[in-house]
């Protein structure tokens, strides 16, 4: 058996690639974990120990796990029509889509769907291209995105972020239509002393900048996640994405929100759009929107946008999926967005939120290593760095991120740590004494690495 807590961790790491780790990494581990049952927050493995989840799965079980009337609404649906038809829908899809539209920011009304984040951000950008070739503008297929931003795993949608935690070396090139800025993290900025307010304005400059080098006729969109979680809840200056949707207005740019990790509750409001307070003109949202009980993204419209589609039968879209609308992720959709409302998650996530930003800050305080605490709702986390002074992060030989994650492990908290960021995203059911557990965790973790590296 050698390391290998049992038969069936063996046999997982020989036939299986588990997120972005091989055999030898996961081995060293005693195998993958392995969930052989889960409720509400909770996690038992297949050897029997329990965890707290402390990142909804991976940012999607919004209304936690176990949720038996998600699974029933998902069997009555499939056991009547489990399957679109060619250009087709089913009355479930059609209440889905007309409950998001209540619920979206803004005037967003007219939803594509598909099966999960990075087809709604490729969905996403296609309808937008598709939109200024309707409107005479071929030229417009340029793509404005942010640096450290994850928008997903299709090779277009890779290269639009860029995070040490997924790296792209295995798939040059780069797709030859893709400006980066730099993102809006104040944390970063590069002069300490700089108010948010001309941090701010250096943002925003850079954009214009690009926007007037590549020409603003060459540019399609530009799209960001309204707080960016893979940098652990980047939330941007207040003014931040009012002046970008200017800018966009300007020079008749479609911005995109990616609201796949931020949607549905996650930041204590509906949408990071509304925390924003702006409208964009297309969204993706994936995740939350079914708690990841049934496999569903798609990306919403305002009617500016779709009206381009109608007319002519060769004004039409074309763009689908062969999964694309599928009932049984309608049906989890709407039950899980019932769920959310009936038990008011949204303000739950709000509240445990603030609790969880104070606690947060109390562990930035306490420990050198952590040089920032960041996020907003229940999608925040905090910064490791070597030094606080310069900012320095620790040498990535050293897997200061895998030795916490086993350490948080030891602790029954299930929060895996990439890069040099502590993400905390637990489900919106958490209560406030889960929430001081998972932090007490979080706490006597990092202490103890700082003593390990003392």
């Amino acid at each position: 058996m050698g390391k290998y807590k049992n038969k069936l961790s063996r046999t997982a790491n020989e036939h299986l690639y588990v997120g972005m780790f091989n055999e030898s990494t996961l081995e060293d581990e005693g195998g993958p974990l392995i969930i052989e049952q889960a409720d509400g927050i909770k996690l038992t493995s297949h050897d029997g120990e329990e965890f707290i989840d402390g990142i909804s799965g991976m940012y999607f079980r919004n209304v936690g796990h176990g949720r038996e009337e998600i699974a029933k609404a998902i069997y009555d649906q499939l056991s009547s029509v489990s399957m679109n038809v060619y250009a087709g829908v089913t009355p479930v899809s059609v209440q889905l889509a007309q409950k998001i539209s209540t619920i979206s920011p803004g005037d967003l009304s007219k939803t594509f769907f598909c099966q999960g984040g990075s087809e709604a951000n490729e969905s996403s950008l296609k309808m937008a291209q598709a939109f200024h070739v309707r409107n005479g503008d071929k030229g417009r297929f340029k793509v404005i995105s942010r640096d450290g931003s994850y928008h997903g795993s299709t090779y277009g949608t890779m290269w639009l972020g860029g995070h040490p935690g997924f790296p792209r070396t295995d798939y040059q090139p780069a797709p030859s239509n893709l400006i980066h800025v730099k993102q809006p993290n104040y944390y970063r900025r590069e002069n300490d002393s700089e108010s948010p307010e001309e941090f701010t304005d250096k943002c925003i400059k850079e954009i214009e900048d690009k926007i007037l080098f590549h020409g603003p006729d060459s540019i399609s969109s530009f799209i960001g996640e309204p707080i960016s979680q893979p940098l652990g809840g980047v939330v941007p200056p207040e003014n931040y994405w009012s002046r970008v949707r200017k800018l966009c207005d300007r020079y008749g740019i479609l911005l995109i929100f990616d609201e796949v990790i931020t949607g549905f509750g996650r930041t204590g409001e509906w949408f990071g759009a509304d925390i924003a307070g702006v409208t964009p003109d297309i969204m993706s949202f994936a995740k939350g929107v079914t708690s990841g009980y049934f496999p569903l993204g798609g990306a919403v419209s305002t009617r500016r946008i779709s009206s381009v589609f109608n007319g002519d039968p060769s004004n039409a879209w074309s763009h689908m999926y062969t999964y694309s609308c599928h009932p049984g992720g309608a049906a989890a959709g709407l039950k899980n967005l019932e769920i959310v409302e009936r038990e008011n998650l949204v303000l739950n996530a709000k509240e445990r939120g603030k609790q969880l930003f104070e606690r947060l800050s109390e562990i930035k305080d306490k420990h050198r290593i952590v040089g920032d605490n960041r996020g907003i709702g229940l999608i925040q986390g905090l910064e490791l760095v070597k030094d606080r002074e310069t900012k320095e992060h620790f040498d990535p030989s050293l897997q200061i991120n895998r030795i916490l994650t086993l350490k948080l492990k030891e602790r029954g908290i299930w929060i895996r740590v990439p890069a040099f960021i502590v993400p905390v995203a637990p489900p919106l059911i958490t209560t406030k004494d889960q929430i001081d557990h998972i932090c007490t965790a979080i706490d006597e973790s990092i202490d103890e690495l700082e003593k390990e590296l003392t």
